[in-house]
Protein backbone atom coordinates (compact mmCIF):
# COMPACT_ATOMS: atom_id res chain seq x y z
CA UNK A 1 0.00 0.00 0.00
CA UNK A 2 2.79 2.22 0.30
CA UNK A 3 4.17 2.10 -2.71
CA UNK A 4 0.74 2.44 -4.18
CA UNK A 5 -0.60 5.31 -2.35
CA UNK A 6 2.79 6.85 -3.09
CA UNK A 7 2.24 6.44 -7.20
CA UNK A 8 -1.25 7.46 -6.66
CA UNK A 9 -0.30 10.72 -4.88
CA UNK A 10 2.36 11.22 -7.60
CA UNK A 11 -0.81 11.08 -10.39
CA UNK A 12 -3.09 13.15 -8.09
CA UNK A 13 -0.36 15.75 -8.03
CA UNK A 14 0.10 15.62 -11.42
CA UNK A 15 -3.50 16.32 -11.70
CA UNK A 16 -4.38 19.09 -9.63
CA UNK A 17 -0.91 20.68 -11.85
CA UNK A 18 -2.68 20.41 -14.71
CA UNK A 19 -6.44 21.62 -13.47
CA UNK A 20 -4.91 24.50 -12.06
CA UNK A 21 -2.74 25.20 -15.09
CA UNK A 22 -6.07 24.86 -17.53
CA UNK A 23 -8.66 26.42 -16.33
CA UNK A 24 -6.64 29.26 -14.24
CA UNK A 25 -6.56 31.39 -17.70
CA UNK A 26 -10.17 30.44 -18.66
CA UNK A 27 -11.24 31.63 -15.02
CA UNK A 28 -9.75 34.70 -15.67
CA UNK A 29 -11.37 35.35 -18.98
CA UNK A 30 -14.45 34.57 -17.51
CA UNK A 31 -14.71 37.12 -14.83
CA UNK A 32 -13.12 40.21 -16.72
CA UNK A 33 -15.44 42.57 -14.70
CA UNK A 34 -15.42 40.70 -11.19
CA UNK A 35 -12.84 42.11 -8.60
CA UNK A 36 -9.58 40.77 -8.07
CA UNK A 37 -10.58 39.38 -4.77
CA UNK A 38 -13.21 37.18 -6.64
CA UNK A 39 -10.98 36.25 -9.77
CA UNK A 40 -8.52 35.27 -7.43
CA UNK A 41 -11.36 33.35 -4.94
CA UNK A 42 -12.43 31.80 -7.97
CA UNK A 43 -9.21 30.77 -9.73
CA UNK A 44 -7.75 29.08 -6.21
CA UNK A 45 -10.81 26.71 -5.24
CA UNK A 46 -12.54 25.95 -8.96
CA UNK A 47 -9.54 24.20 -10.04
CA UNK A 48 -9.10 22.72 -6.95
CA UNK A 49 -12.34 21.27 -7.01
CA UNK A 50 -12.38 20.21 -10.27
CA UNK A 51 -9.65 17.70 -9.86
CA UNK A 52 -11.10 16.49 -6.61
CA UNK A 53 -13.98 15.45 -8.70
CA UNK A 54 -11.63 13.46 -10.74
CA UNK A 55 -9.08 11.94 -8.10
CA UNK A 56 -11.73 11.16 -5.06
CA UNK A 57 -14.51 8.79 -7.23
CA UNK A 58 -10.64 6.78 -7.66
CA UNK A 59 -12.13 5.72 -4.04
CA UNK A 60 -14.69 2.89 -5.34
CA UNK A 61 -11.98 1.56 -8.04
CA UNK A 62 -9.39 0.35 -6.06
CA UNK A 63 -10.36 -2.88 -3.88
CA UNK A 64 -7.99 -1.24 -0.89
CA UNK A 65 -10.18 1.62 -0.25
CA UNK A 66 -7.23 3.18 2.24
CA UNK A 67 -5.01 4.32 -0.93
CA UNK A 68 -6.95 7.11 -1.92
CA UNK A 69 -7.08 8.48 1.44
CA UNK A 70 -3.22 7.78 2.28
CA UNK A 71 -2.00 9.07 -1.20
CA UNK A 72 -3.94 12.50 0.31
CA UNK A 73 -1.81 11.93 3.35
CA UNK A 74 0.92 11.98 0.82
CA UNK A 75 -0.04 15.39 -0.64
CA UNK A 76 -0.05 17.11 2.68
CA UNK A 77 3.32 15.75 3.48
CA UNK A 78 4.11 17.36 0.02
CA UNK A 79 2.67 20.40 1.12
CA UNK A 80 4.50 20.76 4.23
CA UNK A 81 7.92 19.70 3.10
CA UNK A 82 7.71 22.60 0.09
CA UNK A 83 6.45 25.09 3.36
CA UNK A 84 9.37 23.99 5.49
CA UNK A 85 11.70 23.71 2.29
CA UNK A 86 10.59 27.28 1.02
CA UNK A 87 10.67 28.61 4.59
CA UNK A 88 14.76 27.95 5.15
CA UNK A 89 15.81 28.84 1.57
CA UNK A 90 14.13 32.04 0.86
CA UNK A 91 14.33 35.36 2.54
CA UNK A 92 11.34 37.00 4.54
CA UNK A 93 10.21 38.80 1.17
CA UNK A 94 10.27 35.83 -1.10
CA UNK A 95 8.32 33.53 1.57
CA UNK A 96 5.71 36.12 1.79
CA UNK A 97 5.50 35.90 -1.98
CA UNK A 98 5.30 31.70 -1.77
CA UNK A 99 2.87 32.25 1.03
CA UNK A 100 0.43 34.06 -1.05
CA UNK A 101 0.28 31.09 -3.62
CA UNK A 102 0.98 28.44 -1.51
CA UNK A 103 -2.53 29.69 0.29
CA UNK A 104 -4.12 29.98 -3.05
CA UNK A 105 -3.23 26.70 -4.28
CA UNK A 106 -2.90 23.93 -1.60
CA UNK A 107 -5.87 24.46 1.45
CA UNK A 108 -8.42 23.78 -1.39
CA UNK A 109 -7.03 20.41 -3.25
CA UNK A 110 -6.01 19.14 0.42
CA UNK A 111 -9.46 19.91 1.82
CA UNK A 112 -11.82 19.16 -0.78
CA UNK A 113 -10.39 15.62 -1.72
CA UNK A 114 -8.53 14.74 1.66
CA UNK A 115 -11.67 15.09 3.58
CA UNK A 116 -14.12 13.41 1.23
CA UNK A 117 -11.90 10.56 1.00
CA UNK A 118 -11.02 10.02 4.54
CA UNK A 119 -15.30 10.37 4.96
CA UNK A 120 -15.87 7.52 2.46
CA UNK A 121 -13.07 5.53 4.38
CA UNK A 122 -14.65 5.86 7.37
CA UNK A 123 -18.05 4.40 5.95
CA UNK A 124 -16.56 2.05 4.23
CA UNK A 125 -15.34 0.80 7.36
CA UNK A 126 -18.51 0.93 9.51
CA UNK A 127 -20.45 -0.84 6.57
CA UNK A 128 -17.78 -3.54 6.91
CA UNK A 129 -18.12 -4.27 10.57
CA UNK A 130 -21.86 -3.88 10.02
CA UNK A 131 -21.46 -6.88 7.58
CA UNK A 132 -19.37 -8.73 10.09
CA UNK A 133 -19.64 -8.10 13.48
CA UNK A 134 -17.31 -9.44 15.61
CA UNK A 135 -18.28 -12.54 17.82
Amino acid sequence: MFLYSFCLSLLFFALYATSYMLLIDVIEKAMPTASVFTRNLAQSVLPGLAASFVCVPLFFVFPDRRLVPVAYLWLLAYALIALVTMALLTSADEFKIFLYFFAMLTPTGLISGGIPSLLLLRRYRQNQAKENPSC
